[in-house]
Order: C-alpha cells, then structure tokens, then sequence
C-alpha cells in the first residue's frame, strides 16, 4: 500500500471512531463513508439500502460475475475509557467492536481494486449499518441487495484480540454462534407477603425456571456439541411484603447447529410451561430468533487461506478457538457462500478485548486488512469466472 494511502486511511479510521453512531442511526458515518468511496474512484455509488446501508462497484476491465465484500460501521451504546487524540467525541457511544477499522479496510480494498482492476467481473462493496443489533443484513437483504446486486459469494474481514497482529485466522467449521433472545414471563393474582395461599408465586417460578434453564445444556445437547443459555435479567416487585403479580426473565441462547439451535428453543417453552403448571402461574414466552451461526464455505476458506500464503507465506495463518460471540455476518452466508475470517488485533496480555471501554483498533491492520480483501475478490474472479 502506498504511503499517501495508508495516510489516508489511519485519518479516514480516527475520524470515524472519533465520531460513532450506534445501531440505525449511522447517517454522518454513511456520508463519510460514501465521501470516502467516492474519493476512491468507485465506479457506482447507491445509498439508502437496508436503513444507512451503503453498496459500492467497481468493475473489472471485461463482464462477468460479481464477488462481494462486506463490513459493518455501526458503534456500541457505550461510554469510551481511553485519552486518545480522537477518543469519542459522542457521549455513550463508542466504536469497541472495530467496525470503524472493518469500514476502512473495505476502502483500502476499494482503492487496491481500482488501481489494479480485476480482468473481467465486477466488486460490490456492501458497508452494512446495525450489526450489533442483527438486524442490518437482514435489512439489506428485505431491501432486495443481492437482486439489485448480483454476487456469487461474499467475504469479509473481523479483528480479532488475542491473535498476533496481521495474522490471520480461517476456520473450516462454523466459528460465530448463533443468537437467539428470550423473554418468559409469569403472572399470578398477587398478593399479601403474610397471606401466600392465596395467590400463586410469580418469583418462585422464575426463581425455578432460571435454576432449570440451566439444566437444558448439560440434560438435553450432546456433550459434543456447543450451546449456551444466559439468563441475563430479572425484574419482578418492589416491596419485600408483597407477592407480585409478574415477574419477567430475558436472556439469551447461543450455538452453532440449526438442530441444537431448535432444541434450546423446543427446551426453553417446555420448561417454561412446565414450571407455570407447577406453581400455578400463567407463563408467556417471547422467543426471538436473531442472528444464525457464521459458517465458511470450505471452498471459500481455501481461497482465503491461499491469498494470505501467496501474499506474506503460510506463517501469517494461525489457529484459534472458534467465538460464542454472534455476527449477522451469519445472515449474509446462509443466503451465498463465502468466508468470514478474523486478522489479528494484537496478542499483548495488556491487549483490551472487543466490547470493552478501552478498547481500540489497531490501525497497523489497516495495509495487510486491506491488501487481502482485495487479493480475496481478485482471486476470486480470477479463478471462478
């Protein structure tokens, strides 16, 4: 990458961490964004796509397929804990997931595409607004992306602490979970605290239903496979002598199979129902399916892995346990094939992980991030034209 390049992303990465937008409202970082694109020399430009949803062509020197390459650019509702030049300038919001670097790596390809264009197929860029909330893929999608954009598969590129800087990690089997959000609630009469036999216990029964959950994994999934279930919150009450009428418990599941994935679901009601019978409660459940596990194409994966041994050598390929961590990245790759994969953030045992107040990306990924996005949809069409 060039000098004056790299200049220009590290500036274009610390403007928008300076100035994040959370989830469904990222308008000034989409107009930076398609500032920034544009500046690049993209061939077309669309806005408006799924919400704030930016989609960018280039095209190569001839016709043929499309290939297309994603990343997301919305923030946390979080408050930043770090003193930097160009630390959050918008109060509870921060960039602490790397979308601002993900977003620039995606015009660093851009402006590798353009300056050695592929030889014949087009690149879509697609800059996808609220992955945290799992609802901007699915958005894009509603908004008719891949009928008004034609790909034959989709990339993308996650940092990832923990792992050595620019190296990178490619799984073969599914290595984002899925996540799905639950919501149970009991209600009864109410009543007196020293009068109980007259009104069922909506806190007995969450008070159960949360011990039972938890048994779900460790009864009902087979030990080989990968699930979790999270109660997160409780609300109930505000007087310790009376017996509520209600009380509500929310949490989440995660895992990596569609089967397991209807299990938890199935396990879930079923001990909800169960339990309402038991104490007398009346229990509604709100299961919300949201985002499925990311899952590479093998053949995809090969790709991915032979552009970074061709580039920097089989060295820079490393290992890494697969994330119960969720990513609508998910939603993309059950609709094409493609690879997802993560370049490493920094492995320092100081290093601050993903989702937390002092943590930064590291803007020495922005030259080999880039660098591979653009060798990934070179190759690509090179190889599947």
């Amino acid at each position: 990458m060039k000098e004056h390049e790299l200049a220009t992303l590290t500036a274009l990465r610390r403007e928008l961490h300076r100035h994040p937008e959370v989830s469904g409202q990222e308008r000034e970082t989409a107009r930076r964004m398609a500032a920034a694109l544009r500046e690049a020399g993209v061939d077309e430009l669309h806005e408006g796509i799924g919400g704030h949803g930016l989609v960018a062509v280039i095209h190569g020197e001839a016709p043929g397929i499309g290939v297309a390459l994603r990343a997301d650019m919305d923030a946390l509702p979080m408050t930043e804990d770090q003193v930097k030049p160009y630390r959050s300038a918008n109060d509870g919001a921060m960039h602490a997931c790397g979308h601002d670097g993900h977003a620039t790596m995606l015009v660093g390809a851009a402006m590798n595409l353009i300056r050695h264009r592929p030889e014949r197929g087009q690149v879509v860029l697609i800059v996808q607004p609220a992955e945290e909330l799992g609802t901007g893929a699915p958005d894009m999608l509603a908004d008719g992306l891949f009928d008004r954009f034609p790909v034959e598969a989709i990339f993308g590129l996650h940092n990832w602490p923990g792992v050595s800087a620019g190296h990178f990690v490619v799984h073969d089997l599914p290595h984002m979970a899925s996540s799905d959000e639950f919501e149970v609630e009991f209600h009864a009469k109410g009543g007196h605290g020293a009068m109980p036999h007259l009104s069922a216990d909506p806190v007995v029964a969450a008070g159960l239903f949360i011990t039972a959950v938890h048994q779900i994994v460790s009864r009902n999934v087979n030990p080989r496979d990968v699930a979790v279930i999270s109660a997160g919150s409780i609300h109930s009450g505000h007087a310790s002598n009376i017996i509520p009428a209600s009380a509500t418990v929310k949490g989440d599941t995660r895992s990596f199979t569609p089967e397991v994935r209807q299990t938890l679901e199935t396990r879930i009601r079923q001990v909800a129902e169960g339990i309402a019978l038991a104490t007398g409660c009346d229990a509604r459940l709100h299961y919300s399916p949201s985002t499925p596990a990311v899952a590479n194409d093998p053949d995809c994966a090969a790709l991915c892995r032979s552009v970074v041994e061709a580039q920097w050598g089989p060295e820079r390929l490393v290992d890494h346990p697969i994330s119960l961590a969720a990513e609508d990245m998910g939603v993309f790759l059950e609709a094409k094939p493609g690879a997802y994969c993560w370049i490493g953030n920094g492995d320092r045992p100081d290093s601050p992980d993903l989702h937390q107040p002092h943590y930064d990306f590291n803007d020495d990924l922005l030259s080999p991030g880039s660098t591979f996005l653009a060798g990934v949809a070179r190759e690509y069409l090179r190889t599947r034209q």
